[in-house]
């Protein structure tokens, strides 16, 4: 299959598009919600957005979530993600979670924010491979890429609880981890991320490694049987960093300290 084309169309243009116009109200394409998310659009100063031309021409779509779609745009001379919340979303507003975006920016995690509306969010755009597809593709001499990313995104898991930030979602690892060129995890989708004196960012993704799809092939190469309950326990009932790093031992994982 050849892959398609994108090019760019301008807000002007856009405006003009009826057809193309109505896809910014997913998935209704209700025309009065399409020209208030156009409006915003404009107020952020978004300078085009792409479309692909087949099988015919539509908004480069991104991603699609429950809350949101994702298409890429032009911001101030910057390829950015523009997340759009959608006409049949349960929630009225992107505010808070630009906001949640915000807390993790300032520790160096996740997309970059640029700016944001009432009903769209300008980020940084992530280009990789979700961690499924990605664990997929490992052969089992792969254990050094593996253990990098692995640390990564535990390391960063633990600065989220660290800042009693709880994802939400992490439990569903592949879904919201992309790894990007030189083995460098992102966390995505803070939709549903809250403050929490309990947060459970390090236990969700040490669950998914021990009983994910993708477990016996993780802790194969890991050269482990599985995280001792007991290890586990302890950092549930006391999360602090030495408890933290057994955490590590117990999967062979022991460059304390890498991010990012």
């Amino acid at each position: 299959m050849i892959p398609q084309e994108d090019s760019e169309i301008s807000l002007e243009e856009l405006s003009s598009r009826i057809e193309l116009l109505v896809q910014l109200a997913y998935p209704s394409r209700t025309i009065d919600y399409a020209k208030m998310i156009l409006r915003e659009l404009r107020e952020i100063n978004v300078d085009a957005v792409y479309i692909v031309d087949q099988p015919r021409p539509s908004l480069k779509l991104i991603g699609k979530g429950y809350r949101g779609v994702i298409l890429k745009a032009r911001w101030k001379n910057k390829i950015v993600a523009g997340k759009i919340l959608r006409i049949d979303s349960g929630i009225s507003s992107l505010v808070r979670e630009a906001e949640m975006m915000k807390t993790v920016n300032s520790i160096e995690i996740g997309p970059l924010l640029f700016d944001y509306s009432e009903h769209v969010i300008l980020m940084e755009y992530i280009q990789g491979i979700d961690l499924d597809r990605w664990l997929e593709k490992l052969s089992q001499d792969d254990v050094y890429p593996l253990k990098k990313v692995l640390e990564s995104i535990l390391a960063q898991a633990r600065k989220l609880d660290c800042i009693n930030l709880d994802h939400g979602e992490l439990s569903n690892a592949r879904r919201h981890i992309v790894i990007r060129e030189g083995l460098h995890p992102t966390i995505l989708d803070f939709g549903k991320a809250r403050i929490s004196r309990k947060p459970k960012n390090v236990t969700s993704i040490v669950s998914y490694l021990t009983f994910g799809p993708h477990h016996n092939k993780i802790l194969d190469m890991l050269e482990v049987e599985g995280l001792p309950v007991l290890t586990l326990r302890r950092y549930r009932e006391n999360p602090c960093e030495e408890n933290f790093k057994s955490i590590l031992r117990g999967l062979n994982l022991t460059n304390i300290g890498l991010h990012g």
